[in-house]
């Protein structure tokens, strides 16, 4: 997209979607705040004219955005922070982003079919009662309690609401099982306790919200089980990959966990913040890209070993102690 092309883009976006703004939230540590520069500058490249707004507790994010909101306390520095979402935004409808995703392409159409919905992820199934979930000891019990039917599976790098009593009841229906996750049999996610998506699909389904947006792989996916390459170029506008499901074409590509270490993603963030394609950037590029990757993976796979060395030394020692 040209500069011309970005300006026409950007007036016509302002008025499509006015009144709507993006979300997310970059805390604590650097490498989060420079994942959430970089999403900001795919948004502005390829949803240029919708308002940026982060969640942080860093004055340099300020750059990024056009509302830099500050960090709540009231719920744990981890994935808990998007249940207050409908706290935070300052918007009238609000997508929300994690940091760790970047948006490859225009997704305007995409956000003109989930903004039909006050309240919605993007949902790949529904989990019946009698199913099963890895962080609910008892579902079927879960949902007896709230007076669900079914449990909406999703991912949470993207969520997408309006001012409206139903946002408001999911989030505070999730802030209440989160304070309170034992007594639904909810298990921990991180070092904050359960899991944003486990407390709001909860609450989305004592509400009765289950009729909820799918997307057929061309909002956002994360390259889970990817088969070969994943091809991402935020500048020229593509992002495609196999998954276990088959070939997807997600506007907005979710590196989360390990997947944030490919070297694709470091090649689609350096494309960003020099204004070049991937194949016109030099080749010290693609080697620093390349180590980078490489060596952050070492680096995560030694913190793995000296944690699970560390956990076997206390134990032993808890025993020898016990005896």
């Amino acid at each position: 997209m040209g500069t011309d092309a970005i300006h026409g883009a950007t007036a016509e976006n302002a008025a499509r979607f006015r009144g709507l703004g993006f979300i997310t939230i970059a805390t604590g540590a650097n490498r989060y705040l420079k994942q959430a520069e970089t999403l900001s500058l795919s948004l502005r490249r390829n949803m240029p004219g919708v308002p940026i707004a982060i969640v942080s507790d860093s004055e340099t994010m300020r750059a990024y955005c056009d509302v830099l909101i500050p960090v709540d306390h009231s719920m744990p520095i981890a994935t808990a922070q998007k249940l207050l979402l409908d706290r935070y935004s300052p918007f009238e409808e609000t997508f929300f982003i994690d940091s760790d995703c970047i948006a490859a392409r225009d997704f305007g159409d995409e956000l003109d079919e989930i903004r039909r919905y006050p309240i919605t992820p993007i949902v790949d199934l529904l989990t019946p009662i009698d199913g099963t979930d890895e962080y609910v000891d008892d579902l079927r019990a879960a949902l007896t309690k709230v007076g669900g039917e079914a449990f909406p599976k999703f991912n949470g790098g993207v969520y997408y609401f309006r001012r409206s009593p139903e946002a408001t009841a999911v989030f505070s229906a999730a802030r209440e099982y989160f304070n309170d996750y034992r007594h639904y049999g909810l298990r921990a996610f991180d070092r904050g306790g359960p899991g944003d998506e486990t407390v709001i699909a909860l609450a989305l389904s004592k509400l009765g919200f289950l009729n909820l947006y799918r997307d057929g792989g061309r909002l956002m996916r994360t390259p889970t089980g990817l088969k070969g390459t994943l091809n991402i170029d935020p500048i020229v506008g593509y992002c495609s990959f196999e998954r276990y499901d088959g070939l997807v074409h997600p506007a907005i590509c979710h590196f989360a966990g390990p997947y944030l270490l490919m070297p694709e993603y470091r090649l689609a963030a350096a494309s960003l913040r020099n204004g070049m394609s991937r194949a016109e950037l030099s080749s010290v590029v693609w080697i620093r890209a390349t180590f980078g990757a490489w060596a952050a993976t070492v680096k995560l796979l030694i913190k793995y070993r000296i944690d699970g060395i560390k956990k076997r030394l206390f134990r032993a020692l808890a025993l020898k102690q016990g005896t």
